[in-house]
C-alpha cells in the first residue's frame, strides 16, 4: 500500500478507536477538518508532518505511538 494509504487507514483507525467522526478530531486536534477529510481519503500523496504532530498532540500521543501499526510496516508500504 502507499504511505498516505497507510495514514489514511491510521487516522481513520484513531478516530474509530477515540469515538470520533472526523470533524469531531479535528475539534480536538485543532487540525482542519479539511486537511483530515483530505487524509482519511487519501487525496493527497504528500503531507506535513506538523498535522500528523497535531493529531497526535489533541489525543495525547506520540509520535511513535502513531506510527506504531502494522500499515507503516516496510513489508506493507510500496512506496
Amino acid at each position: 500500500m502507499k504511505l498516505k494509504d497507510a495514514v489514511s487507514r491510521r487516522v481513520q483507525e484513531l478516530c474509530d478507536n477515540n469515538n470520533l467522526t472526523v470533524h469531531g478530531m479535528s475539534l480536538k486536534t485543532g487540525v482542519a477538518n479539511s486537511t483530515l477529510a483530505d487524509m482519511v481519503k487519501a487525496r493527497n500523496e504528500s503531507m506535513q508532518i506538523k498535522f500528523i504532530y497535531g493529531i497526535c498532540a489533541g489525543l495525547n500521543m506520540s509520535m511513535a505511538e502513531f506510527f506504531n501499526s502494522p500499515y507503516f510496516d516496510k513489508e506493507q508500504l510500496t512506496d
